[in-house]
């Protein structure tokens, strides 16, 4: 069991990364392909979004492996057993209050004429992002005895 434990937190701490890498990815891209935006930030905006797109693609393969890895280790299916589909549901649950709530001053920024397409760019990171932030919260939440 120990090495199962070694490996939940291996996978957390890629969540983490995913969660870094998708918004770096999805929001720098906004940032580097909108009109409203100095021409200046187009070059580093979208070196960030590639760096974030690299971070991102990395780490979720990585995150695979290690699922995989604890099947083949420990026979254990760490990612459809009932506790992850629990983490996952609560985490998607979170993900939709996070988006509903970007959305709606998402909209209010747009009527102030924020391009529309960077605002989704932003809203897209989010959404992802917050879900495995989420998803890491809830895992720990649940390993130190601290459920609701």
């Amino acid at each position: 069991m120990d090495e199962l434990e070694k490996i939940n937190v291996r996978m957390r701490a890629l969540l983490l990364c995913q969660a870094a890498g998708f918004f770096a990815w999805q929001a720098a891209d906004g940032i580097g392909g909108s009109h409203q935006t100095p021409d200046s930030w187009m070059g580093p905006g979208l070196v960030i979004s590639g760096i974030g797109f690299g971070l991102w693609l990395v780490t979720i393969i990585l995150y695979f492996g290690d699922a995989f890895r604890a099947y083949k280790t420990v026979g254990y299916d760490i990612i459809n057993d009932e506790w992850a589909r629990d983490v996952r549901r609560r985490a998607a649950e979170a993900a939709f209050w996070v988006i509903t709530v970007a959305t709606v001053l998402a909209m209010t920024i747009n009527q102030f004429g924020l391009d529309g397409g960077l605002l989704l760019k932003v809203l897209t990171g989010l959404s992802v992002s917050s879900f495995f932030l989420a998803a890491v919260h809830f895992d720990r939440q649940g390993e130190t005895g601290a459920e609701e």
